[in-house]
């Protein structure tokens, strides 16, 4: 087996870090890419309890009575179709292609996001229609 010594695993972390320059973790830009790509990917699995935890807390009554209000919709892709970071602001449009579990017809619904940085994080608006072509 590998061993790896803490001072080595601490030197190639350093270097890592080193060679991202300013763009570390704190860095809104990066914090914006994984916090809206996890958001999508639970608003894409349904998994709405926990798609709320990235939703400004003066929109959980109405994320909530909107993902409610989608009944038995199973999404089986998404796509991002825009998006747009400037500072501690950010738009972006994801389309959803699923169906409802009651009526196996493929269905589609758009998502306007609306993310504002607060706080250290980034916090959404969800604005989810049902898209028809």
């Amino acid at each position: 087996m590998l061993r790896i010594r803490p001072v080595v695993a601490a030197a190639v972390l350093a270097a890592c870090f080193g060679a991202l320059g300013c763009a570390t973790i704190a860095d809104p830009a990066l914090v914006f890419e994984v916090s809206q790509r996890r958001y999508t990917q639970l608003m894409r699995y349904t998994d709405f309890e926990h798609a709320a935890h990235y939703v400004a807390p003066d929109d959980h009554t109405g994320f909530r009575e909107r993902t409610a209000a989608l009944g038995d919709v199973r999404f089986t892709d998404y796509a991002l179709l825009d998006v747009e970071q400037t500072g501690s602001t950010a738009k972006a449009e994801v389309q959803y292609t699923g169906y409802r579990a009651s009526d196996p017809i493929v269905v589609s619904f758009v998502e306007e996001q609306e993310w504002h940085w607060e706080g250290g994080n980034w916090l959404v608006y969800s604005h989810i229609a049902e898209h028809t072509p």
